[in-house]
């Protein structure tokens, strides 16, 4: 069977213009389909089922992706040596004009709102370059103040079949965030207004730039605005977080009414939790309630050593800081190390930074200082959060110092 290939929305737009434009067909039903692959086989001596064009634009439904055989057919009937060579035509041809249209907006300090949003429209799965391109128009909307279109910008359909989109999104929004914390009381408000409806927004500035530190402040009022309808672990990822703020308040009876929240919506959801917010709520089991469950609350119910060790990381960690046990645990030791994966994405080798580093302090709490050090070597300091908690570089440099 050919391989087949996920194919881009504004790559589907661009082959079905070019090809229309060419062969003076719309493409729009089954017999305009039939007839173009006709004329592929009478005039280019190009093989392919009308079926497979009928697939591919979409005149019929289908959940698979085309094979690279066909796209390279369609390819070379305008004139393109195959798919490749024609995807590097229209990046380049759409990224001249998107630079164009940057530029211009800066001299003339308007954005041309539906010229922009024709080119952004469509880029569910961008590569590197369009998404500094995104980035750049969100630097500008910031700089002209143009909220208007950093609205539309915000509700842009969020890509949950692509593992990549959430890590390249999370570049475009970065100023977002460093605006908000350095008191940009108008990009603050901005969000603070959109961010019950922007699944874009929730999913980068809630839960990528988790920002414990400012609970208190500008991050712990996105959160209170937040709704939780849009993201599937919403509502704990909300609750859980609220708990600690109001615990940091000594807010103690809210902090334990949160924390219920946070547990019934773990019990309702019809999806699984991540092994993240899983160790979060262990903790404040154990921090709200003195909870003697061994193994913490949840640990049995997570199989993959990556999800065990993510869970670890958060649930030692906030254990560490609020209670600062003398008796350890022991869950560590249920983690199998060598199932760890090797091969991980941007995300996840944070995470795994983080469970080396956290496993480290936890041997060192237990005076096994050889296992301590063996588990620092592995960290990465560049690879730890600046934006979550500086609980992390604390520890590092803390260990760094007694064990370098």
């Amino acid at each position: 069977m050919p391989a087949s290939i996920l194919v881009a929305t504004n790559e589907k737009k661009w082959l079905k213009k070019i090809i229309e434009e060419k062969f003076q067909l719309d493409i729009i039903d089954s017999y305009s389909c039939k007839r173009l692959s006709e004329l592929l086989s009478k005039d280019l001596n190009l093989e392919i089922n009308y079926n497979t064009i009928r697939r591919i634009f979409e005149v019929v439904k289908t959940k698979s992706n085309p094979s690279v055989y066909s796209l390279n057919i369609l390819a070379k009937s305008i004139d393109f040596k195959d798919f490749e060579a024609f995807k590097k035509y229209i990046y380049k041809f759409d990224n001249d004009i998107f630079n164009e249209l940057i530029h211009l907006s800066y001299e003339r300090k308007k954005i041309d709102h539906q010229m922009m949003m024709e080119l952004i429209k469509d880029l569910n799965s961008p590569n590197w370059e369009q998404i500094y391109l995104i980035k750049n128009v969100i630097d500008l909307c910031i700089q002209l103040q143009d909220f208007d279109f950093l609205k539309q910008v915000i509700h842009l359909e969020y890509n949950e079949g692509n593992e990549e989109f959430l890590e390249k999104f999370t570049v475009c929004f970065q100023r977002l965030y460093f605006e908000s914390k350095n008191k940009n009381s108008a990009v603050n408000n901005f969000i603070l207004q959109h961010i019950a409806t922007s699944e874009i927004l929730q999913r980068i500035l809630l839960q990528v730039y988790v920002s414990e530190d400012y609970l208190n402040d500008f991050w712990g009022d996105w959160l209170a605005a937040t709704s939780v309808n849009l993201v599937h672990d919403m509502e704990v990822f909300k609750s859980v977080l609220l708990c600690q703020k109001k615990y940091n308040k000594n807010l103690i009876n809210e902090a334990k009414e949160l924390f219920v929240i946070a547990k019934n919506a773990v019990l309702n959801s019809e999806q699984m939790v991540h092994p993240i917010l899983l160790g979060r709520i262990a903790a404040w089991d154990k921090i709200l309630n003195a909870s003697s469950h061994h193994p913490p609350l949840y640990f049995n119910q997570i199989t993959s050593s990556f999800d065990q060790a993510c869970y670890f990381v958060f649930y030692y960690r906030l254990i560490n800081v609020y209670l600062k046990p003398k008796n350890q645990n022991g869950i560590l030791a249920s983690i199998d190390l060598k199932k760890l994966p090797s091969t991980l994405g941007a995300f996840d080798k944070k995470l795994l930074n983080k469970f080396y580093l956290t496993s480290s302090l936890y041997y060192h709490h237990l005076a096994e200082f050889e296992k301590a050090k063996t588990a620092l070597l592995k960290v990465d300091e560049h690879r730890l959060d600046v934006w979550e908690i500086d609980w992390f570089y604390k520890n590092f440099k803390l260990l760094s110092d007694l064990y370098n």
